[in-house]
């Protein structure tokens, strides 16, 4: 069962050079409702999301080069005994078309997560193009 996304929050885009941008910010992943039953040491689950402040790749445009990252930046996990890793990994980013429709693509970040109770996650995606 993949995460819910909670919140997004995009910084300002960083503009390195010509043809290279970053883009940052951070994102809560978690359960938007229901009781969580935890399993000790249980696999790692999906999580994905459009980033809300880029635009679409131009119509018969090449994709651009992408590299993904994301970090940890605050968890909470008490009251337990027994193993619950609690990370992200395998982060990967790609232009994809937009699940409700139409011929655009638009920047999408994903991975896999340990995050039972929830966490939030910086990211950063560095895109080259050109």
């Amino acid at each position: 069962m993949a995460f819910d996304i909670l919140e997004v929050v995009p910084h300002p885009l960083l503009q390195l050079a010509p043809g290279i941008v970053v883009h940052t910010g951070t994102v809560r992943i978690g359960r938007a409702s229901g009781m969580v039953v935890l399993r000790s040491g249980g696999p790692p689950e999906e999580f994905g999301f459009f980033l809300p402040d880029v635009a679409p790749l131009a119509e018969g445009a090449a994709e651009p080069r992408l590299w993904a990252e994301a970090y940890l930046m605050v968890a909470v996990q008490a009251g337990t005994s027994g193993i619950y890793p609690i990370g992200v990994e395998q982060a990967r980013a790609a232009y994809l078309p937009d699940p409700r429709g139409g011929g655009q693509r638009w920047l999408h970040l994903g991975g896999l997560a340990h995050a039972a109770s929830g966490v939030r996650v910086g990211y950063r995606i560095t895109e080259q193009s050109g």
